[in-house]
């Protein structure tokens, strides 16, 4: 299991981003099967979450501010970002890809929330650029997008697209200040004996998926 230092210093929240070894984390086994009843679809729709299993039809962001209901995302390479308020009263859980950077899935959610100034921000294991190549349109197109960031942060090499500092550029213009990298890259990064750490459908695992939650815990 993948933890944020900054996320486990605020009250009442406990949280992980899985692996290929335990892509459920530890800290939210016990109540996983609580968790919203949703389809991912890469948009960027959010939903407040009030009940166990609660139905939400396609979202790719949810939060709650009820104990002991955990809110998660599936990555498969794409940035999964999780959010506390710092009193610990309230949790976010974001699938953000390409079209949910692109589309504006980050400063959707946070002004949602609410509480400008009120968040921290964990961005939990993410393909590396030098791993994501994409089509030289997609790469232009998010040059053009977000040319408030150097090219060279957004486009490290040809063709090669970072999503984490776009994400971050995202943050850091609804608010949120704290922010912590956790994880490494999806695709290459590998434990100290050499094996893979996560799965990964640009390496070519079609059945890839990474879970990544958290919920509030009863004061």
């Amino acid at each position: 299991m993948i933890t944020s230092a900054l996320l486990s210093s605020i009250p009442n929240v406990r949280h992980g981003f899985g692996t290929a070894s335990e892509l459920v984390p530890e800290a939210l086994q016990e109540l996983w099967d609580l968790r919203p009843n949703k389809r991912q679809v890469h948009g960027i729709r959010a939903v407040n979450i009030i009940e166990p299993q609660q139905p939400v039809g396609d979202a790719d962001a949810f939060y709650t501010a009820t104990p002991g209901i955990p809110v998660s995302v599936i990555t498969a390479d794409c940035v999964p970002l999780l959010l506390a308020r710092r009193d610990g009263t309230q949790v976010a859980a974001v699938h953000a890809g390409w079209r949910g950077l692109y589309d504006g899935i980050i400063p959707a959610v946070l002004e949602q929330l609410g509480g400008r100034g009120q968040w921290v921000a964990a961005v939990g294991p993410t393909i590396c650029a030098p791993c994501y190549e994409v089509s030289e349109e997609l790469a232009e197109d998010f040059a053009r997008r977000f040319t408030a960031l150097p090219r060279e942060a957004v486009l490290p090499a040809y063709r090669h697209l970072d999503l984490r500092p776009v994400a971050e550029h995202q943050l850091r213009q609804a608010g949120v200040t704290e922010i912590d990298h956790v994880g490494g890259c999806t695709c290459c990064g590998r434990a100290a004996d050499g094996e893979l750490v996560y799965r990964s459908y640009r390496r070519g695992d079609r059945n890839s998926q990474q879970h990544a939650g958290l919920f509030i815990t009863k004061p």
